[in-house]
């Protein structure tokens, strides 16, 4: 539960969107954080090492990645990176805050771009998120500010 309201936290924290957004985007995440924690066998430190925008070491923490991109849309039932599913997801970001909606459309397109599917959909996952963290802050963006 710390877990959940450290991600609600930190989501807020680093934008500046309508509240009500954030608040639909917080609940969301934080269910389907902990949906994927359980289907995946992460553990509290798994997750506490997404919290902090790490890439994960465990194979455990990678697939809990995978499971939510996958309720995002990021990637697709069998794993592989989906550019449009994953911009679609953003819709409503695009209403709450459009200049940080340009630049969340820019990133999905460089590292959908820049990261190869992997046979193992974890890895694509974690793959993903290292090219995330890179290019988002080259574009001044602080980790956790996308939010879906």
């Amino acid at each position: 539960m710390k877990l959940l309201i450290l991600l609600s936290v930190l989501v807020t924290f680093v934008t500046c969107i309508d509240q009500d957004f954030l608040d639909k985007a917080n609940e969301r995440m934080s269910q389907n954080v902990q949906e994927c924690a359980e289907t995946t066998g992460a553990t509290k430190d798994d997750m506490m090492e997404l919290m902090e925008i790490k890439i994960p070491s465990r194979k455990e923490a990678k697939c809990l990645l995978a499971c939510y991109h996958k309720k995002y849309g990021i990637q697709d039932k069998d794993g592989k990176l989906d550019k449009s599913a994953s911009i679609q997801a953003m819709k409503d970001l695009k209403v709450a805050d459009p200049d940080l909606y340009e630049k969340a459309v820019k990133l999905f397109d460089t590292c959908t771009e820049q990261v190869p599917n992997q046979e193992c959909e974890c890895e694509t996952a974690a793959i993903f998120m290292y090219c995330f963290n890179i290019y988002g802050q080259m574009m001044g963006l602080k980790p956790g500010m996308v939010p879906m």
